[in-house]
């Protein structure tokens, strides 16, 4: 896989995590549907101000991801921003934040195809049960020992993306 091919999946993640981040909430129903992202609007600003805490913790997120996931600090604020309750969504980002860095930080020499790779298996974790991100994922580049250590790293419980 190339970089170009890595950047680009690289941006249709972004649009899906945009898109998606003011609508995660518990799983409460198993009557779920997959939805074409692309016909998704961004749900309104919910608050027009986060703390100073949340943005300390948000610039963090962002710049941790900045490689993998090239969005602007300021469209960042604005997606949490547009959560019913930010400090949740900032909760899920900073597990994520922590398993993304606490794999990666291993090896000094990772490319960017394998750090795509580790964001993209955190991220539908974060969104699905280890059982469904295996059966809809294939990692062209981490083993499955690899696999089973960044799932060892995230610990939170999937949240679905509820769409209202």
């Amino acid at each position: 896989m190339n970089t170009q091919t890595i950047i680009l999946l690289s941006g249709l993640l972004l649009i899906l995590i945009s898109i998606f981040s003011s609508y995660r909430k518990t799983q409460k129903s198993k009557n779920l549907q997959t939805l074409n992202p692309n016909e998704l609007i961004p749900g309104p600003i919910v608050h027009d101000k986060l703390t100073d805490d949340q943005i300390e913790k948000i610039k963090k997120i962002q710049s941790t991801f900045s490689d993998v996931y090239p969005i602007s600090l300021e469209d960042t604020i604005t997606n949490f921003k547009r959560d019913r309750n930010p400090d949740n969504e900032i909760r899920v980002w900073f597990n994520m934040m922590q398993a993304y860095e606490k794999f990666i930080l291993k090896d000094s020499e990772i490319t960017l195809e394998k750090k795509s790779e580790v964001f993209k298996l955190i991220l539908l974790r974060s969104m699905m049960d280890e059982s469904q991100v295996r059966s809809q994922t294939e990692c062209k580049i981490l083993t499955e020992i690899e696999i089973n250590e960044i799932f060892e790293y995230y610990t939170f419980e999937s949240k679905p993306l509820i769409i209202e």
